[in-house]
């Protein structure tokens, strides 16, 4: 069975390998969200489906990663367009059809319906779902913009691309960065030497009262020595660093890649930290995927090693 968002978060599957587009991290991430939604709606999808058509389904979300082949188009592909074109009828299903229907597109499926029309016509009620299917179903879109013909033709709003409210989320993180002691600042610019240490204290308490953001402070003071602690997972600053590194790159679009680099190296460690730590990170780090289309870790990686072994984002959850 496949896994959409187990234990270790990571996408395997030889079915996925097979007559697809070029994968690239972003379209892997819009793939596993839809998944996600695919597979958490898929009890209430199944009983609007034709006899026989619930095993094909089941098959479909969770054996073949969303991608149907002509068999399973010929079985259930009019009812699942049938779904994703009657918000009325149940809008559980209708969007459970959508998020499905877009990652057989994405994914070369035997799927040939046409979602340009569906977007054209029923982009509004895709906004009444809750905010991390509303989030997936516009980044799928935005997708198929980019590797098919369908999609939608004018961009769409930012946020309604996004999962989280941004300024809440910048707040979390402001907060878990603040909430470093004194005796954890001194830790953390204990990475310079003694001729400079004094200057990234003063450097680092100025970030944390003003805006956390740590390129409006220059490039090295208190940079340097937040860096450090942000890849170093056994710092008593590890965390709160972090979080200042993920600012910066909300501030930035990742400039300098500090973060897509981090997530490449760190995921595993990320998702291993206390929840109240946890959440707002992983959450933030969905905020970059989501507000910059090109936001790219695991650079230079080959498709195949992406599918075998990159860390997909999950949905921040307690």
């Amino acid at each position: 069975m496949a896994v959409l968002h187990g234990p270790d978060n990571k996408i395997r599957s030889d079915h996925m390998r097979q007559s697809q587009p070029r994968m690239s991290f972003p379209v892997l991430q819009v793939l596993a969200d839809l998944r996600t939604v695919a597979g958490t709606g898929f009890g209430e999808l199944s009983q609007l489906m034709p006899p026989g058509g619930k095993a094909v389904l089941r098959k479909v979300v969770f054996d073949q990663n969303c991608r149907m082949k002509p068999s399973d188009a010929r079985a259930i592909h009019r009812d699942l367009v049938a779904c994703a074109n009657a918000p009325d009828r149940a809008l559980g299903p209708f969007l459970t059809a959508t998020a499905l229907l877009i990652a057989d597109r994405l994914q070369n499926g035997a799927g040939t319906d046409d979602l340009s029309t569906n977007w054209e016509n029923l982009r509004d009620r895709y906004l009444e779902g809750p905010s991390p299917v509303r989030a997936t179903l516009m980044q799928g879109f935005c997708r198929l913009q980019g590797l098919h013909k369908s999609g939608p033709e004018q961009p769409v709003p930012a946020q309604k691309m996004m999962t989280y409210d941004g300024d809440d989320l910048q707040r979390l993180l402001r907060r878990i960065a603040r909430e470093m002691s004194p005796e954890i600042r001194d830790e953390i610019c204990a990475f310079a030497g003694p001729e400079t240490a004094g200057v990234h204290r003063r450097a680092l308490e100025n970030c944390l009262e003003g805006s956390c953001v740590l390129s409006e402070f220059g490039d090295w003071f208190p940079c340097e020595v937040v860096e450090k602690a942000s890849l170093d997972p056994q710092h008593c600053g590890y965390s709160g660093c972090t979080a200042l590194i993920l600012l910066d790159a909300i501030e930035t679009r990742d400039a300098q890649a500090r973060m897509a680099f981090r997530w490449q190296e760190q995921a595993d460690r990320y998702l291993k930290l206390r929840p109240e730590v946890r959440v707002p990170i992983i959450a933030g780090v969905r905020h970059l995927h989501e507000m910059f289309f090109d936001w790219q870790p695991y650079g230079g990686w080959s498709p195949e090693e992406l599918v075998e072994k990159a860390v997909v984002v999950p949905f921040a959850r307690h």
